[in-house]
């Protein structure tokens, strides 16, 4: 491989790196439910260049439900850097790991090709009447995030460093 190709290919694989984008959702999860006649915080963090700018969320049923089919509108056009949405369940969606919410850019929803942008873990409605689950489940699903996060940016910075140590012995 000669050296022009070689620079050619650790380019390109830097700069995929640096343009990677990420929305992760932290809220809802297994642990933290959604309960009917209650407000469910949406949380997620984002990261990279290229997240959309706004988002919107959608409710997708894991099994057969009466209620609806196919998916259900959460919010719309959510600014994607607020990091968290506060959707009120109204309808009875009593489900045990039953939901799951898809992230679409807002901007480009109107086409029926839209790919999902993120996706929660399987989730549980529970029963009007039933407790939420406690704020602390969300502050722990944030600092699990941000060691993620860091575990990635010190992947980056050894990969850079490596690819580095390979054009100056290459070369």
């Amino acid at each position: 491989m000669s050296s022009i190709n070689l620079i050619s290919f650790v380019i390109l694989a830097v700069y995929t790196l640096i343009i990677v984008s990420e929305i992760t959702v932290l809220t809802p999860n297994p642990n933290f439910y959604g309960v009917v006649n209650e407000t469910l915080p949406i949380t997620w963090t984002s990261s990279g260049n290229d997240v959309p700018q706004a988002v919107t969320i959608k409710l997708i049923s894991k099994t057969s439900t009466s209620l609806f089919t196919g998916e259900y509108a959460v919010g719309q056009s959510i600014p994607t850097s607020s990091g968290n949405y506060a959707w009120r369940i109204t309808d009875n969606l009593v489900g045990e790991n039953n939901w799951v919410l898809k992230f679409y850019n807002a901007l480009s929803e109107l086409n029926d090709n839209t790919t999902t942008v993120a996706q929660s873990q399987e989730f549980s409605i529970k029963p009007a009447g039933t407790k939420p689950p406690a704020n602390d489940t969300i502050t722990a699903a944030k600092n699990d995030s941000n060691n993620i996060l860091a575990s990635s940016s010190s992947l980056f910075i050894f990969f850079t460093s490596f690819i580095t140590s390979i054009i100056i012995v290459y070369l």
